[in-house]
């Protein structure tokens, strides 16, 4: 079993990470702290684990760009 863990900061890293919640697998650990949140996830394979972190990399950029629209950033 591989794990890894990614570690993003922002001013709405909160707001970020709760847009996560529904793309949550089974096992993966979400941590929020002051404008940082750390997602901790495992896989059996390295190519699951390297699919697993691009998804999760691109739905953060996504919805950063999203608040980015919304608040004028």
């Amino acid at each position: 079993m591989m794990r890894a863990r990614l570690k993003f900061q922002g001013e709405m890293a909160g707001v970020v990470a709760s847009s996560l919640d529904p793309d949550n697998l089974p096992g993966m650990k979400v941590e929020v702290g002051d404008e940082e949140f750390e997602v901790e996830f495992s896989a059996e394979k390295v190519g699951t684990l390297l699919a697993t972190a691009d998804d999760l990399i691109m739905n953060i950029k996504i919805a950063e760009d999203m608040l980015n629209r919304e608040v004028g950033f």
